[in-house]
């Protein structure tokens, strides 16, 4: 193996597939990164089993070949070194040389037998979205994953895609998001699958700040994702998804309109002193005008008015501070909608016609509160 690259094409490389890198793991050939000299370019893999990520950059190859490296140690070498081009060479068995200007490295890394082969795609259905869409789509909707396992389903994201439409949904039992985007590329034939909840997590980062389409390729145990020279690959989940339509209420009794900057700014306000207290617990007076939001807790208490639209009933209701700055984190409306039905059924948080909708389970509590 002989050859040399831009530093710059390398550590953009090396920040795609490290999202494939193994954390945790008895298999150490799983915590590297296998790195490709051939045909003009440099190919870069790595695999935790769940996901696989593959990428390309441009190289000058004098001598093909292939080597494991240690994905943490050979990233953050790559980051420090100075100069604008690195020149590789084998070292022996298993051996790399690294020179960049008057610096010189000798790293050990694994053969390339033994590394899982990457996925071959499977193209059963097949679509194209734009990288931002299905950002948001993930963003919009990740926070709502249940991190317990005791239903597998619940710990990923369920795809439904048919025609030119794709809706992304996470429950976790206490709340549920939802959001709707426009493809691309329309399927033929719809179809749904649960994505792993980590994949997706990592997918997100990765797509963060693209703008061009992504092709999707889905088979009946894979998905795969293609953006430009970058391959990403994930199982699926097996299981049936809990027909989330059943726990969507059709009726209102209180629908309110509020400021997203507000609300946000006094829950993350009240959450300071609820996180003192036992349950993260804010406590929402709705009335003719305005949102008294209170929590208490032994250090103290606060007290926050903000303005309101209101039709229909007046309402007292508590929720878990956290899942409310959760969803409204990553809504990027500067007006929502809050549809109530009673102090014990759920809030449906909506806008932009529905094409987004977070549900949030409240909290009990005694009349006196």
């Amino acid at each position: 193996m002989k050859f040399d690259c831009s530093k710059s094409d390398l550590i953009h490389a090396l920040n795609i597939v490290s999202r494939g890198v193994a954390r945790k793991t008895t298999m150490p050939i799983l915590e590297g990164i296998l790195m490709e000299a051939t045909d003009h370019k440099i190919v870069l893999t790595s695999t935790n089993l769940e996901i696989s990520v593959k990428t390309t950059l441009p190289a000058h190859i004098e001598q093909d070949g292939a080597l494991i490296l240690g994905a943490s140690f050979f990233s953050s070498l790559v980051k420090k070194l100075s100069g604008d081009d690195i020149y590789f060479e084998s070292a022996g068995q298993d051996t790399l040389k690294m020179t960049c200007e008057l610096s010189t490295y000798t790293i050990k890394g694994m053969s390339p037998e033994d590394f899982p082969a990457f996925p071959e795609i499977i193209d059963d259905y097949t679509f194209a979205v734009k990288a931002d869409v299905l950002h948001d789509l993930i963003r919009g909707t990740i926070f709502s994953v249940a991190l317990k396992e005791n239903i597998p389903v619940l710990t990923g994201l369920k795809l439904e895609i048919e025609g030119d439409q794709i809706t992304v949904v996470a429950l976790d039992g206490y709340r549920l998001a939802l959001r709707r985007g426009s493809l691309s590329q329309a399927i033929d034939q719809a179809v749904s699958v649960i994505v792993p909840g980590s994949s997706m997590n990592e997918l997100e980062k990765m797509i963060s700040g693209i703008d061009e389409d992504i092709q999707v390729n889905l088979s009946k145990s894979q998905i795969f994702f293609t953006v430009g020279d970058t391959e990403f690959t994930s199982r699926l989940l097996e299981g049936e998804f809990i027909n989330y339509h059943h726990i969507i209420p059709e009726e209102t009794n209180t629908e309110i309109t509020v400021s997203r900057r507000a609300l946000l700014d006094s829950t993350e306000r009240a959450a300071l002193l609820a996180n003192e207290g036992k349950n993260n617990l804010i406590k929402l007076d709705i009335g003719m005008e305005e949102l008294t939001l209170t929590s208490n807790a032994d250090i103290g208490e606060v007290h926050e008015v903000i303005p309101i639209k209101k039709t229909g009933d007046d309402l007292r209701i508590a929720f878990n501070s956290k899942f409310i700055i959760d969803a409204l984190k990553v809504i990027s409306e500067e007006d929502i909608t809050i549809r109530l039905t009673n102090p014990v059924g759920p809030a449906l948080i909506v806008g932009d016609d529905d094409r987004f909708v977070t549900l949030i389970l409240p909290v009990r509590v005694s009349d006196d509160m």
